[in-house]
């Protein structure tokens, strides 16, 4: 195992760790302040879906939270135990799921459910392979444009720490992405790997008076491409 790789799973575990702290009990604070953040995630390299509910306490940003007895989340009826690799209640499910309901019951017995919005799928560029750093390149992805509530999310990176590119995509009937020479310039040359979401996410949700989001994401297989000068 490399330095890179034992440093990266270093971090990853420290991380884990902070999180895992850096929450309490839901039963500990004012049920109508807590936020709601729903996500069903399917990943098409694992060709895992897992429902997500985090809780927070105060907004978007604020105190995670673990519900605790009486309290809970289900996903389609099976609970969501607590998890910290996710930072929040969720379950991984084999195969593309791309619908369901989330339950939560607060402290008090309130239930709360949800739909999440619809899942559209999406693929990289047919020979896409290449990225120039010296000049614009277009994104354009194989499926639907985006509507209202959809953005893409596309990360170009490798195993050099710091050398990577994010770009983003929204608006009802974007369809690609330009990526900017500006955009480009730390990106490493060589052998790169391209990531890409598309996320549908609303706010029209049935939840406390602090609000929450609730989204679907998809994410294809992931591509190697080939960053030049």
């Amino acid at each position: 195992m490399n330095k890179m790789m034992i440093g990266l799973m270093s971090v990853f575990s420290f991380l884990i760790m902070l999180t895992s702290c850096d929450k309490e009990n839901s039963a500990d604070v004012n049920q109508d302040k807590i936020y709601t953040e729903y996500e069903l995630f399917y990943n098409a390299n694992s060709d895992k879906t897992v429902a997500i509910a985090r809780l927070r306490f105060g907004g978007p940003t604020g105190t995670l939270l673990e519900a605790t007895t009486p309290a809970g989340v289900t996903f389609n009826g099976e609970i969501l135990p607590y998890s910290a690799v996710y930072s929040g209640h969720a379950k991984e499910f084999a195969g593309k799921i791309t619908t369901g309901t989330f339950a939560y019951t607060n402290t008090e017995n309130t239930v709360y459910t949800n739909t999440p919005p619809v899942m559209d799928t999406m693929a990289h560029p047919a020979g896409f392979t290449t990225i120039d750093k010296s000049v614009a390149n277009t994104y354009a992805w194989i499926g639907n444009p985006l509507t209202a509530s959809e953005r893409v999310n596309l990360f170009v990176g490798s195993w050099t720490w710091g050398q990577d590119a994010i770009f983003f995509a929204s608006g009802a009937g974007a369809n690609n992405i330009v990526m900017g020479v500006n955009q480009m310039t730390n990106l490493a040359e060589g052998s790169s790997t391209l990531y890409v979401d598309r996320v549908n996410e609303t706010t029209s949700i049935q939840g406390t008076s602090e609000g929450g989001v609730i989204r679907t994401r998809f994410r294809p297989l992931n591509v190697q491409v080939n960053v030049v000068p």
